[in-house]
């Protein structure tokens, strides 16, 4: 679910008040799921996303091409997801179910969980921002501040990473990785 927000929005967020208050409410929701994504850890992704809004709504005067919010947005959020995992690296628990709307068998969310948890941060944020955000390598590029290339070299090794994490705790069975994270959402 890309994060959309009209132009009409972000220029009353530029005046202050309450259009503020509309702006971040209607980002909160995919700031949170992506940090939560990225650090599987519930606290430390409000604190994240917490952050990021208020990143964004500080930024917002500085913000040129309103086309781009989505694509600006998504890079603050991230990049306060991973400096949030970097500066308090936890152990991650099996606790740490998939945050989605969607229900889903528990073991096979708790088996990707888990198996997301392996992943590096950048990995880790690359199959967020791509399987649940639904953004192409060209999007993630622009809001990680890497190459496409480099992307999609992340999201082969990150799948590699999950197959054999899945395969070998036998968790989706002929399931494949893209489907069950399509499926955890």
């Amino acid at each position: 679910m890309p994060l959309s927000v009209d132009d009409g929005a972000i220029e009353a967020a530029r005046s202050g008040g309450a259009g503020v208050d509309r702006l971040i409410a209607a980002v909160w929701p995919e700031a949170y799921r992506i940090a939560f994504g990225v650090l599987r850890d519930r606290g430390l992704a409000e604190d994240a996303a917490q952050e990021a809004c208020a990143s964004i709504a500080r930024g917002l005067p500085s913000l040129k091409n309103t086309a781009a919010f989505s694509t600006w947005s998504y890079k603050i959020i991230v990049n306060r997801a991973i400096s949030a995992a970097r500066a308090r690296p936890r152990t991650l628990t099996l606790d740490s179910s998939i945050e989605s709307g969607v229900h889903v068998d528990r073991t096979v969310a708790v088996d990707l969980s888990n198996a997301l948890s392996r992943l590096s941060v950048v990995q880790r944020a690359a199959v967020i921002l791509h399987y649940y955000a639904g953004l192409n390598s060209r999007e993630i590029a622009a809001a990680t501040g890497v190459t496409s290339a480099t992307v999609r070299f992340h999201l082969m090794l990150a799948r590699r990473a999950l197959r054999k994490a899945l395969s070998s705790d036998d968790a989706c069975g002929n399931q494949s990785v893209e489907e069950a994270a399509t499926d955890a959402r």
